[in-house]
């Protein structure tokens, strides 16, 4: 018996011996399968990601045409110095120093720098004699010839993912409230692509981080933006209804009915053209009537006192 259970116990000895190395090779087979799932569905996501970007980016467009279709009339801004009625809160970060583009000195350009020409020589100044000296650039190096095969898929026009997510990371922030941190990536987003689809909405959310803080009157700058910079953007209407609100809130009552009558008239479908019309048939029930012999300019001087604390919804 004892015998037995040694020879069995040689020969299991004998077979767990002969058969890690067929175990390693299968482990080492599907570590090797396992990675390659890995990178398979990091490609998988990589694409998924391309594709909701291409998707995000096609919507905006979509909205964009439909609301430019609806529109009647180009929008007006009314004209306001603004005068807060109230202090306003901590205020955010404005543009970085530098970023701002200046107006530049009128220069009458005379003999070769006349000539309409990309190399254009550059003009500068030395010392405080006026001497002028002119130097040359540079050539330009030849332009890159990248050949597509027949077949080959083409990259998008706009194929740009880090831009999308900044977009996305500054509207996280705006959500949670960070308006500072929000603001900065609004603005960052701004400075490196002034000509993206999302650069409207940039502009606008950036108004709306100034909004949230009931600063009305940097609210008021960033909305028109909106609206003077990107005409034909989907987010022109929501702007206009913002910057009507705000006007109303800093007591600027004419400025803000004139806003948001512009915004009925120029996009009469558009949902934020309701939410105008909700807000004046307030000030119309909410505007004392005047009494015989008051002019319309008094009227309208009482109404803007009595509403210089007044806040937009």
């Amino acid at each position: 018996m004892r015998l037995g259970l040694c020879t069995i116990g040689l020969v299991t000895c004998v077979l767990a011996c002969a058969h890690p190395p067929a175990n390693q090779a299968e482990i080492d087979q599907l570590n090797h399968a396992i990675e390659s799932l890995r990178v398979q569905n990091a490609t998988y996501a990589k694409q998924v990601e391309e594709l909701e970007n291409r998707l995000f980016i096609l919507n905006d467009r979509l909205e964009s045409r439909k609301v430019n279709e609806e529109r009647t009339e180009t929008p007006r801004l009314p004209t306001v110095a603004l005068h807060p009625g109230s202090p306003s809160p901590a205020p955010l970060p404005m543009a970085p120093a530098g970023t701002e583009t200046a107006a530049e000195p009128e220069v009458e350009y005379a003999g070769e720098a006349a000539r309409p020409s990309p190399r254009r020589p550059v003009l500068r100044l030395h010392g405080e004699s006026g001497e002028l000296t002119m130097t040359r650039p540079s050539p330009a190096p030849p332009p890159t010839l990248h050949v597509l095969r027949e077949g080959s898929p083409r990259p998008p026009k706009d194929d740009q993912p880090q831009a999308i997510t900044l977009y996305r990371k500054s509207s996280e922030a705006l959500r949670a409230g960070q308006h500072e941190e929000a603001a900065q990536g609004f603005r960052e987003f701004l400075r490196l692509y002034p000509g993206h689809d999302l650069a409207d909405n940039s502009q606008y959310w950036l108004g709306e981080c100034f909004y949230d803080r009931k600063d009305y009157t940097q609210a008021v700058r960033e909305f028109r933006r909106v609206i003077e910079h990107y005409p034909n953007g989907n987010k022109v209407p929501d702007a206009l209804l913002k910057v009507g609100f705000s006007y109303l809130a800093l007591g600027s009552a004419e400025a803000g009915r004139q806003t948001l009558s512009q915004l009925q008239r120029s996009y009469p479908r558009h949902e934020a053209a309701v939410r105008a019309a909700a807000r004046l048939a307030e000030l119309d029930r909410s505007t004392p009537a005047r009494p015989a012999g008051v002019s319309a300019a008094a009227g309208t001087s009482s109404a803007k006192g009595s509403r210089a604390s007044e806040e937009a919804p």
